[in-house]
């Protein structure tokens, strides 16, 4: 699963009984920060999670989105012909730890990062 490729990978395993793959999620932002040494994937998750925080059910969310930080940088591509970012994406760990990230849908993305976690999981009322 793209998570267990992933540190910081604790609180979405909480939220969730099975954890969705991602498919065909929004994304919200692609980022390049700190002179292209970090990436940031930010992203709704394509189902809200089961066992959300009481706080989270209170405030009315209906929708979790996530950001995924990459370090280390070793490869990045970028590429889009939409205004509407939405993808399939998988995350996976290879023989060497490298982490390896494809965005595939309206935006195609590629990302080799020597550490990849999971920066931040919020919710929030999606107007659908």
């Amino acid at each position: 699963m793209w998570h267990k490729s992933l540190e910081k990978n604790i609180f979405i395993t909480n939220l969730y009984t099975e954890i969705p793959q991602l498919v065909n999620v929004r994304i919200s932002q692609i980022n390049i920060a700190d002179e292209g040494d970090r990436i940031s994937l930010i992203f709704d998750m394509p189902c809200f999670g089961d066992k959300p925080p009481k706080k989270w059910v209170a405030s009315g969310y209906n929708t979790a989105i996530v950001q995924l930080d990459f370090f280390e940088i070793k490869e990045v591509m970028i590429k889009s012909n939409s205004r509407t970012y939405r993808g399939n994406i998988e995350i996976v760990k290879d023989e060497n730890d490298t982490v390896l990230v494809s965005v595939i849908g309206s935006v195609e993305a590629k990302i080799k990062a020597g550490i990849g976690m999971i920066q931040s999981v919020e919710g929030y009322c999606n107007q659908l």
